[in-house]
């Protein structure tokens, strides 16, 4: 077993980047076309769980060089994900002036967790990761 927490250095990162985005007041934001489009905050929220997600099970694959820890990885990288989520909307909710946090956003945050868990894993699995492939 590789007991090197570095690797989880980047799905940190990415949870910080994700709960400053999420707490920066509406009129921070740039006004530009692109941001009009309707349900883009879903798509946005979709797409920074998805990195995360990926992010995460990475961080949790390079822990542990055995194929059966795969299921483990799975599990916990999807429960990570959807908890970090379902925080970020509850902190969006009640903590942050000017912000809602509401069952869509964490829908979409859910969803984005579990495809870039699924991502990460199809991938790992392409590329024959050493990650995957020893036992």
């Amino acid at each position: 077993m590789t007991n090197n927490r570095w690797y989880f250095l980047p799905a940190f990162l990415w949870a910080l980047f994700i709960f400053y985005i999420i707490s920066m007041p509406p009129s921070s934001m740039p006004d530009t076309r692109l941001l009009n489009i309707p349900y883009i905050d879903k798509a946005i929220h979709f797409a920074l769980f998805t990195v995360f997600g990926a992010l995460l099970v990475w961080g949790f694959a390079r822990q542990h060089q055995r194929k059966q820890a795969l299921t483990r990885h799975i599990v916990t990288g999807l429960f990570t994900g959807i908890a970090y989520g379902a925080l970020t909307e509850y902190l969006q909710h009640c903590c942050f002036e000017n912000r809602s946090g509401n069952m869509a956003d964490f829908a979409a945050n859910g969803f984005g967790t579990v495809f870039g868990v699924y991502f990460m894993v199809m991938f790992l699995k392409r590329t024959g990761s050493d990650t995957l492939n020893k036992k």
